[in-house]
């Protein structure tokens, strides 16, 4: 007996194309023909088969998952999985790019292209607008260590909308009033730094400014770092 949901889920319509059956119907009998007797000993009857394809029918909705994807989710199972997987591994399957250290390094990617004026790649809109929600200057001076919890959550943010604007070309893509203050304090601090090097006038002893240079390099400059290093005769 069908359910309202059949009737508005597009996962559990019938589509003539099929044959009569459903989408889940047709991953149901994928997944069987990738994992014979494995896939079909979880279900005790054909309710808990019903319950299957509601469950995963309302997350696929939910999550905005195209019949493309289940089909590179089906091709990564044959992979990665020695046995059917669950729905949470078969989701990730279908989106390998939106997991989120690959989706990071990514972004890098497509920022870096957008600084040269090019549309850069983007698998999908989230990680564009997920890359905007960071910022420009953090994204390409910082580790992905530094921004993981941040990522995530931005990440996660864009990709529960469910619906993005269309990417805007490069040139809209101008620059956010917070990347323009920190790369402004960061030529500053440059700055600064070059001036305390050249003056050398910190208790009249180099290795006290080189040494508290060296003691936060991941805010120093190249420049300033290797001079830092002479000081101290380490290169």
């Amino acid at each position: 007996m069908s359910s309202m949901s059949d009737f508005s889920n597009p996962w559990l319509l019938r589509h003539t194309k099929l044959e009569g059956i459903s989408l889940m119907d047709h991953l149901y009998n994928r997944l069987n023909g990738i994992y014979p007797n494995k896939f079909r000993s979880n279900f005790r009857d054909k309710q808990a088969i019903e319950d299957w394809k509601q469950a995963w029918a309302e997350a696929f909705d939910e999550e905005g998952v195209s019949p493309t994807d289940v089909a590179m989710g089906i091709k990564n199972c044959r992979r990665l999985f020695d046995w059917p997987p669950s729905l949470p591994e078969f989701l990730r399957a279908c989106r390998p790019q939106l997991e989120p250290e690959t989706a990071f390094f990514q972004a890098v990617r497509g920022m870096q292209a957008r600084v040269r004026g090019e549309m850069g790649e983007w698998s999908h809109p989230a990680i564009y607008y997920a890359a905007i929600s960071i910022g420009q200057f953090d994204l390409l001076n910082q580790a992905y260590t530094q921004l993981e919890q941040r990522w995530h959550k931005v990440l996660g943010d864009q990709l529960a909308k469910g619906q993005w604007p269309e990417i805007p070309s490069p040139r809209l893509a101008l620059s956010s009033a917070q990347d323009r203050e920190q790369g402004r304090r960061e030529g500053q601090r440059r700055v600064r730094d070059l001036a305390q090097v050249i003056s050398g006038d910190n208790n009249k002893d180099p290795r006290v400014w080189a040494n508290r240079i060296l003691a936060h390099p991941q805010e120093r400059s190249l420049a300033v770092l290797k001079m830092a290093k002479a000081a101290l005769s380490k290169e």
